[in-house]
């Protein structure tokens, strides 16, 4: 970034720092939750497989009588089994889905706080030639002439 005159520059990159630590630490927990959400799916869709190789209710019913499955099991192999694909695809979200939600949406925030701590540790000099490139930039975005090709994070996702 060159030479800074504002005093408090090295405050302002204190704080981006710290913001990338963090951001660094909210895409590993997102990655976590994501990954467990890729498990609850995987066993969604074995647990409808499961109820699929019925060919009707009574079937369902015959395997609960003999007790090869169990009553909390019956009830929700006959729901699947009435709602068939339906149910696969339109669960409600489960907690795991909520939090890596806020965790991307609070990665997204500490990115935009990264972004401004590090423009505001920028000279006034720096911060006009800066505004003016990322208006520039955006006017050519918007008619096609850039494409981004950086690759893109969490909090780019959000």
């Amino acid at each position: 970034m060159g030479k800074q005159v504002n005093p408090d520059a090295a405050g302002y990159l204190l704080e981006s720092a710290a913001c990338k630590k963090i951001l660094k630490e909210l895409e590993r927990l997102a990655e976590k939750y994501k990954r467990k959400i890729d498990r609850e799916q995987a066993a969604r869709k074995a647990e409808f497989e499961a109820v699929m190789q019925y060919s009707s209710e009574k079937d369902i019913l015959d395997a609960y009588g003999w007790e090869f499955i169990t009553e909390k099991q019956y009830d929700r192999y006959l729901e699947l089994f009435r709602e068939g694909q339906n149910a696969l695809e339109h669960h409600a979200p489960t907690c795991s889905e909520i939090a890596y939600d806020i965790l991307c949406r609070m990665a997204a925030s500490v990115q935009r706080d990264i972004q401004e701590w590090e423009f505001c540790a920028l000279t006034p000099e720096q911060q006009r030639t800066g505004t003016g490139r990322e208006k520039s930039d955006r006017v050519e975005a918007k008619s096609g002439i850039i494409e981004d090709d950086s690759p893109s994070s969490i909090a780019d996702t959000n």
